[in-house]
C-alpha cells in the first residue's frame, strides 16, 4: 500500500502539477484582491469618517441625481463607504456625510485574468484570458453538476485538480507520518548532507506546515465545482439542510417601496443584525423581490467586496419579509459549508495581516513542486547511473 501511494503521489504530482500549481498560485494573489482593488481607487474609498447617517436608499438616489443614466442592481456598505453598483461599474458615497466620493474603476488586466484562471480555468466570458473552448459541456456529468445539469470542462479540470490536491495531502501526511522516537528528525532539515537530502526534509517540512490549509484548499475548491462533494459533507456532518423557500413579489401595478423600506423590513424581521447589502429586484421581472444582505453576528463576508451571512426577500410592493438564508432551522453543518466556505478557502475570514499566512502557503504548491521535482530527478539519474554500471 505504502509503494501504491508514493507512485500514485508522485505521477500524479508530475503529471497535474504544473496546473495546479497555477491555479493555487494564483489564488495566492487574490487573496488580497478586495485590497488591491480598494488601494488603486484609493479616493473613491476616502471617506470622511464619523457616525453613519446616510441610508442606502439615499445612496442610490445621491448616484441617479449625478448618472442619470446608469441602472444599478445592488447597493452595499463596504469598507466604510456606500457603493453603489451594475457589477461592472461603481460609485461610492460618503455614509456620514452624502456626498459623491467618485467612480470604482474596473478590475487592473491581469488581476481579472488572475481572477478568471483562478475561479473559471478561463471560462468567465468578458473577461481576459476567455477560453471557449473550455465552457463546452462535458455528456453524461448532470450527476456531478448542480441541479443536474452538466458541467463545463473547466468545472471539472477544477473539481478534479481540487480533489488532487486533497489526495497528495492525505497521502503526503501518511507517506510522512513517523514514529514517534523520529519525530523530531522528520521536521527537521538537513544541511550538508546534499541537495537530495536537504530538498527530500524541505519537502517533508513544505508539506506538514501547510498542510491544514493544503486540505481546506482541496475540499472546498473541489466542492465549489463537485455537487457530490456537498452530498459527502451533509452525509458526514449532523443535521438535515434545509432547502430555501421561493420567495416573489405580489403581482399588480403597486408602487414600489425602495431600496430603504425593504432594509427595514429585513432588519424587523432579524433585530440584532446589522444591513449589509440590498439586491434591487430585476425591472423586467414582476415577481422579483429585494434581496437583503444582513450580518448576523460574526460575518464571514466582512471584508470582502460584498458582506453579509443571512439573506432575507422582500416584497417590492407588500414590504413582507422572508427568511431565506442563514435561519434557525438551517443547521450548522450547511451554515458553514454555505456561507463559510468560501471566506475560509480565501482567507476573507481573518485580517489582512493573518491573511498573510494564507498568502504565504499559497506558495507551498510551487515550492513543494520543485523540491518534489529534484528528488524525482535525483532519483531518476541514481537508477541510470545504476544501470549504466550494470
Amino acid at each position: 500500500m505504502r509503494r501504491t501511494l508514493i507512485v500514485t503521489h508522485r505521477w500524479l504530482s508530475l503529471i497535474l502539477g504544473l496546473v495546479l500549481v497555477l491555479i493555487t498560485t494564483s489564488g495566492a494573489i487574490l487573496v488580497y484582491a478586495p485590497e488591491i482593488q480598494r488601494w488603486l481607487n484609493s479616493e473613491a474609498y476616502a471617506a470622511a469618517g464619523g457616525p453613519a447617517t446616510v441610508t442606502l436608499g439615499q445612496a442610490q438616489a445621491t448616484v441617479a441625481a449625478a448618472h442619470p443614466d446608469f441602472a444599478p442592481t445592488a447597493v452595499i456598505a463596504e469598507n466604510g463607504v456606500l457603493r453603489v453598483t451594475d457589477f461592472e461599474r461603481s460609485f461610492t458615497v460618503d455614509p456620514a456625510t452624502g456626498a459623491l466620493l467618485g467612480e470604482v474603476a474596473p478590475e487592473p488586466t491581469w488581476l481579472a485574468w488572475t481572477a478568471n484562471l483562478h475561479e473559471c480555468l478561463l471560462t468567465c466570458e468578458n473577461e481576459p484570458g476567455y477560453v471557449e473552448a473550455l465552457t463546452a459541456e462535458v455528456p453524461g456529468t448532470g450527476w456531478l453538476g448542480y441541479e443536474g445539469a452538466p458541467i463545463t470542462v473547466g468545472a471539472l479540470i477544477l473539481g478534479l485538480l481540487g480533489l488532487v490536491l486533497l489526495f497528495l495531502a492525505v497521502s503526503g501526511l501518511w507517506l510522512w507520518w513517523p514514529r514517534p522516537s523520529r519525530l523530531k528528525a522528520s521536521l527537521t532539515v538537513r544541511r550538508g548532507k546534499g541537495r537530495f537530502a536537504r530538498d527530500t526534509d524541505l519537502h517533508k517540512v513544505i508539506g506538514m506546515i501547510s498542510l491544514p490549509l493544503l486540505l481546506i484548499w482541496g475540499l472546498t475548491g473541489a466542492g465549489f465545482e463537485l455537487t457530490p462533494v456537498e452530498t459527502v459533507w451533509n452525509a458526514l456532518t449532523p443535521g438535515t439542510p434545509v432547502e430555501a423557500p421561493e420567495v416573489v413579489s405580489a403581482e399588480g401595478e403597486g408602487a414600489d417601496v425602495g431600496v430603504d423600506a425593504a432594509a427595514n423590513a429585513a432588519l424587523a424581521l432579524v433585530p440584532a443584525a446589522g444591513l449589509a447589502a440590498v439586491v434591487l429586484p430585476d425591472a423586467d421581472d414582476p415577481t422579483a423581490t429585494y434581496t437583503v444582505w444582513l450580518a448576523d453576528g460574526i460575518d464571514p463576508y466582512e471584508l470582502t467586496d460584498f458582506p453579509g451571512d443571512l439573506s432575507v426577500a422582500v416584497d417590492r410592493r407588500t414590504a413582507q419579509a422572508t427568511l431565506t438564508s442563514g435561519g434557525p432551522d438551517e443547521p450548522l453543518s450547511q451554515h458553514l459549508w454555505q456561507m463559510w466556505n468560501f471566506p475560509v478557502h480565501a482567507g476573507f475570514v481573518v485580517n489582512g495581516w493573518w491573511r498573510s499566512i494564507w498568502l504565504v502557503l499559497g506558495l507551498a504548491p510551487l515550492a513543494l513542486a520543485v523540491t518534489g521535482v529534484s528528488t524525482w530527478l535525483v532519483r531518476r539519474r541514481t537508477r541510470r547511473n545504476r544501470r549504466a554500471r550494470a
